[in-house]
């Protein structure tokens, strides 16, 4: 699990993918808003898609030495977010048995309409 701030220590996101966007020209300086949540339609960065989930988008300032790619975590499990670290190479059965387990895995149509942030599970659209 992420550990970027306490609050998102209790809320597990969705995975939208299990490695990184590679992105490339990012202005050096400038300021991005990283997607925390999962539920982004404009990942890796934040659409505004987590309000009413408890998550909130990461603010990063692009490295002010340029770089020519930027590998920006898309699993959401980082411990160095924005930037991939590779823990998504270990998360499948991990995400798996979370959702196995889920206390309201039964309810999930109802209680959680966007993300059910005890096991990353989202609602097919």
């Amino acid at each position: 699990m992420a550990s970027f701030t306490d609050e998102k220590d209790s809320l597990q996101p969705a995975v939208c993918m299990y490695g990184p966007a590679n992105v490339r020209n990012l202005e050096p300086g400038k300021k991005m808003k990283w997607c925390t949540c999962g539920l982004s339609k404009t990942q890796p960065w934040c659409d505004g898609a987590h309000k009413g989930t408890g998550f909130k988008s990461l603010k990063w300032i692009v490295p002010s030495k340029p770089q020519s790619l930027y590998s920006i975590c898309l699993c959401k499990h980082t411990k160095d977010p924005p930037f991939c670290d590779a823990t998504h190479t270990n998360l499948p059965d991990t995400i798996e048995q979370l959702k196995k387990v889920c206390p309201i895995k039964d309810d999930h149509q109802t209680k959680c309409p966007k993300l059910c942030t005890k096991c990353g599970w989202v609602p097919d659209f």
